[in-house]
C-alpha cells in the first residue's frame, strides 16, 4: 500500500513467536506526534529522542512513522528496578521530546488523515511486566505537570492518571477530537474546542492554535492494530466509459475525492459494528479513516483498532471479524465490493519491550 508505515523493530506478530526471556518489569511512554511525512523533521525528532534516552538512562525501543495518517509513535522505556525512580528519567526524556516537537511543527499548517488535537497529540504510560501499575500514573502526570507548567500545553489526564476516572475515548469527544475540520476524513489546522477553553489538570485554560492540547494517561497496555480495507465502487465498472470521456482534471479530481468520503462513510458502518460500543467485540474501540490507494490505484479505507484487552479480542479474532462483516456487506446493498488485507500494529509487544531493555 502506497504511504505504509515503516517501524525501526519486528511487529508484534513476530514477538509472538518469542518466548520473553526478560525478568522484571518495565516502564513505557508512547509519544504521539503530528508529523509523519517530513522525513527531516521526524529524524530530527527521532534524535532528540535518542539523545534525552542517552542522557536520562531511558532507551528509544520503537518508532513508528505513518507517512499517510501524518503521525509518528515514538516508544520510550525504561527498566523498572528495585532502587531509583524510574518515572523522572523516562518523564524527563518523554518531556524533551515533546518540547523539540513543538518547536518544530506547528498545528496550524498541520493536514491528516487521522484525527489530533495537538502537536503532541497524545502520551500514554504503560507499566508492563511485573512493574506495579503506580509507576506509570507517577509518570503521566510528572509528565503532566512538565509539558503543561514548563511548555505551556494544556493537559488533560485520562485513565488511573486522572483524579476524575476519565476515558480516553470520553475525553476525545467531549473535546472535538472526532470533528474533521477539512472534510470526510480530514483535519487540518488549528483544532477548535467549544468556547476556546479547557479544563485543564496542568497548563493554561485556553488553548494555543499553535500546539492544541494534550492528552496523557496511565492505562494497561493497549494493543493498536489496524485492518486496510480495498473499496471498489460496484458502479465503477459500469462508470468507466463516462469517465474516459472527461478531459477536466479537476472534475477527476474531484470524483476521486468524492469517492473515498463514500467508502469512508460507508465504513464506518463496519467500524462501528466492530466496536465494542456498537455491540461487537469487546474491549475493542475502531474507527475507518482514508488510507491512500493501493497499487492499482483503488481507495483503501482503514479499520483502525485499539484493543483494550487481549486476552478478550485479539487481533487475530479483530481480522476474522472484519472479514466476516465485509463478506456481510458484499452479500447486501452496499454501494463498494470490500477486499480485506491483512492487518498490522504499530507497536510492539510488551514482552518484546522488555528484551529490549533488558539489552
Amino acid at each position: 500500500l502506497r504511504g505504509f508505515t515503516t517501524m525501526r523493530a519486528s511487529s508484534s506478530a513476530a514477538a509472538r513467536g518469542k518466548v520473553s526471556r526478560a525478568v522484571g518489569g518495565g516502564l513505557v511512554a508512547v509519544v504521539y506526534v503530528s508529523e509523519g511525512k517530513d522525513a527531516s523533521v521526524v529524524d530530527a525528532l527521532e534524535s532528540t529522542a535518542e539523545r534525552a534516552c542517552a542522557t536520562h538512562g531511558a532507551r528509544v525501543v520503537n518508532v513508528f512513522r505513518d507517512v499517510e495518517y501524518n503521525r509518528t509513535g515514538f516508544t520510550l522505556g525504561v527498566r523498572v528496578g528495585a532502587e531509583g525512580d524510574a518515572a523522572e528519567p523516562l518523564g524527563a526524556a518523554a518531556t524533551a521530546l515533546a518540547e523539540r516537537a513543538l518547536n518544530l511543527v506547528d498545528l496550524r499548517d498541520h493536514a491528516a488523515t487521522h484525527p489530533r488535537c495537538g502537536v503532541v497529540d497524545h502520551i500514554s504510560c504503560h507499566a508492563v511486566g511485573d512493574a506495579d501499575a503506580s509507576v506509570a500514573v507517577s509518570l503521566a502526570r510528572g509528565i503532566g505537570a512538565r509539558v503543561g507548567d514548563r511548555l505551556g500545553v494544556p493537559v488533560l489526564l485520562y485513565g488511573a492518571a486522572s483524579a476524575k476516572g476519565a476515558a480516553l475515548a470520553d475525553l476525545r469527544r467531549r473535546h472535538g477530537y472526532f470533528r474533521e475540520s477539512a472534510g470526510t476524513g480530514a483535519w487540518s489546522g488549528a483544532h477548535v474546542v467549544d468556547s476556546g477553553v479547557v479544563d485543564a489538570e496542568y497548563g493554561p485554560r485556553d488553548v494555543p492554535p499553535e500546539s492544541g492540547i494534550v492528552m496523557i494517561g496511565a492505562t494497561p497496555w493497549v494493543c493498536n492494530y489496524n485492518v486496510p480495507v480495498g473499496a471498489t465502487p460496484r458502479e465503477a465498472r459500469a462508470a468507466a466509459p463516462a469517465s474516459a470521456e472527461k478531459t477536466d482534471g479537476a472534475a477527476n479530481e474531484r470524483d476521486g475525492e468524492d469517492t473515498t468520503s463514500r467508502a469512508v462513510r460507508e465504513g464506518r458502518r463496519i467500524a462501528r459494528r466492530l466496536s465494542e460500543r456498537g455491540g461487537g467485540l469487546p474491549g475493542v474501540q475502531a474507527m475507518a479513516l482514508p488510507h491512500g490507494q493501493d497499487e492499482r490505484g483503488g481507495v483503501v479505507v482503514e479499520i483502525a483498532c485499539n484493543l483494550l484487552d487481549e486476552t478478550r479480542s485479539g487481533p487475530e479474532a479483530v481480522q476474522a471479524e472484519i472479514a466476516r462483516l465485509c463478506a456481510e456487506e458484499n452479500e447486501g446493498d452496499s454501494a463498494f465490493r470490500w477486499d480485506v488485507r491483512n492487518g498490522y500494529v504499530t507497536n510492539l509487544t510488551p514482552e518484546t519491550i522488555l528484551e529490549r531493555l533488558a539489552e
